[in-house]
């Protein structure tokens, strides 16, 4: 079996897949990038405008960007046209709202993934973590029609520090769930919000990790 990973950042991303193989068993990974042969200067083209809805990634070394969903849908496309190729499954790496991407493969799309399993929760007051303050709007849109009440804040996962993150999960501590909206959280952050917040964590590279699992092993 073959596993293509799309991300709207740059491939590879070492830091997520570092994570996600150990549920793979024996499947093949092929990757690719919306950013791949970009510079900075270049991505700088592809921020979001005025009301344009806020994508976070980061670049190859690990620089964070913000990009316009619309500027980079078409790459996106082409990544998933490219690992669709060869694959069996092809896997989204990005938890925002992304509809419209198309393959004739099965499609794992960790927004409506996420969505749906905290649906089946049956959450009533649900704390979301976020990388930028800017998506809070659309974040809190995504999620109102999931739980009763929705508390987001805000941490990058590529600032390199967790004082930020800590804070934001002392927010949290009357939630039934915390969902770490970003496939940039890794299992040290899941950590450190569980710790900090008392509460349950939902955190998006192992669900992935353990769905693609159940597919291919």
């Amino acid at each position: 079996m073959i596993v293509g990973f799309v991300t709207i950042g740059q491939s590879p991303r070492t830091d997520v897949l570092s994570e996600i193989r150990q549920y793979l068993g024996r499947a093949e990974v092929v990757e690719c990038g919306a950013l791949d042969g970009l510079t900075l200067k270049d991505v700088e083209e592809l921020r979001p405008g005025p009301g344009e809805y806020i994508l976070v990634t980061r670049m190859r070394e690990g620089t964070q960007v913000k990009l316009g969903r619309e500027k980079i849908r078409g790459r996106v496309q082409g990544c998933v046209d490219k690992v669709s190729e060869v694959a069996d499954v092809v896997v989204f790496i990005c938890t925002g709202e992304f509809p419209g991407i198309k393959t004739s493969k099965i499609f794992i799309d960790p927004s409506t993934l996420l969505e749906n399993v905290v649906k089946a929760l049956g959450v009533r007051r649900l704390g979301v973590i976020i990388p930028s303050p800017e998506q809070k709007g659309e974040v809190r849109g995504k999620w109102e029609g999931v739980a009763d009440e929705v508390c987001v804040e805000a941490s990058s996962p590529y600032s390199g520090s967790d004082e930020a993150l800590r804070e934001a999960a002392s927010h949290l501590k009357d939630c039934d769930v915390v969902v770490l909206d970003c496939v940039g959280y890794g299992l040290g952050a899941k950590e450190i919000v569980r710790e900090v917040s008392g509460r349950p964590v939902i955190l998006a590279r192992t669900l992935i990790g353990r769905v693609v699992g159940e597919l291919v092993v």
